[in-house]
């Protein structure tokens, strides 16, 4: 039986995908309901919020393996409610599953836990330099996950994905290309030269899954991350062809960005609406941040998009069919 926490949400729903297709049971945990999700077939949905105690141990009490994927994922938010979700909210869990016989966990981090990386690929050994309040939570999420590793054998793999895109997002990534459809993206942002580190969804889930049975993985952190080595601005001259729309080669001043963050904060604030900019996302126009997959492809992992931009092409064929630009 397989646990999936966020299963509702854009990770967790291609997760529930992936293991109904390889025919496995699925226990889809989540806060919000999603139909698409949990009115299927071998899914059974438990509607719970992870920062609860209560009832946990009973809801796993019967699971083989959990891929933890909830959390809040929000620039906007305090320290304090990132920490109440990433790091409580997983701590619950792995407390919960003291009490069960399981398998594995993977659980989800993130590869900008590095901050602003000093070489690049970077890879898993390099010390953590996290430079938001959600970066922190995740790195003291992984912090507690190896530590009940350690203390009480507990059988958990870390995963660190980069920027994931694909069918069903809506945010990170996603607003760029929402935003280059729109129109509302007329050049460059920032100076463009920099090497984003991107991953398709699919290639984090199957990730997920490839190593959930790895028993030389337990205890260990995998980033993953495709092998384009596109600048920022190659990417976006190529999404704006693919979306038939012209861009400037101008390029937006990071400072510029950034004072359209605070006024974006500002009205935020006023009209109680999430800002759609936010200044932890354009300090990642600032620096590269590629990481090196070769821990995990040494152990027979094969990505699946490779190439960003053939990703990319095929989400953006997505977003038209759905209707969504």
């Amino acid at each position: 039986m397989m646990l999936v926490t966020g299963a509702c949400g854009f990770v967790g729903s291609h997760m529930v995908d992936l293991l109904l297709s390889r025919e496995h049971h699925v226990i889809a945990l989540d806060l919000q309901r999603n139909d698409a999700v949990i009115g299927r077939k071998d899914v059974e949905f438990v509607q719970y919020d992870i920062t609860k105690k209560e009832g946990f141990a009973s809801i796993i009490k019967d699971v083989d393996y959990i891929f933890h994927i909830a959390a809040l994922f929000d620039y906007s938010a305090s320290y304090e409610q990132l920490y109440k979700v990433n790091v409580e909210g997983t701590k619950n869990l792995l407390d919960a599953a003291l009490k069960s016989d399981i398998k594995r966990i993977i659980i989800w981090s993130s590869g900008s836990v590095y901050g602003k990386p000093k070489e690049v690929p970077v890879k898993e050994e390099t010390p953590l330099s996290p430079l938001n309040n959600y970066e922190k939570s995740k790195m003291e999420q992984e912090r507690i996950a190896l530590k009940y590793y350690e203390d009480y054998g507990l059988p958990v793999t870390i995963l660190r994905p980069a920027a994931i895109y694909g069918p069903y997002g809506k945010y990170g990534v996603s607003l760029m290309l929402f935003m280059l459809a729109k129109g509302k993206l007329p050049a460059i942002p920032g100076p463009g030269k920099y090497k984003p580190a991107l991953v398709h969804v699919k290639d984090v889930v199957n990730a997920a899954y490839f190593l959930h049975d790895k028993l030389n993985a337990v205890g260990e952190i995998y980033n993953i991350c495709d092998e384009g080595r596109y600048t920022i601005e190659e990417l976006l001259l190529a999404v704006a062809d693919m979306l038939n729309i012209r861009i400037r080669k101008f390029h937006i001043p990071v400072s510029l960005l950034y004072l359209i963050a605070a006024l974006n904060k500002f009205y935020s604030k006023l009209t109680g609406k999430k800002p759609l900019i936010v200044k932890d996302l354009i300090r990642y126009l600032t620096y590269d941040s590629v990481l090196d997959i070769s821990k995990i492809k040494g152990l027979g992992y094969k990505l699946l998009y490779p190439d960003t931009l053939v990703g990319l092409e095929e989400t953006i064929k997505w977003y038209k069919e759905v209707g969504w630009i």
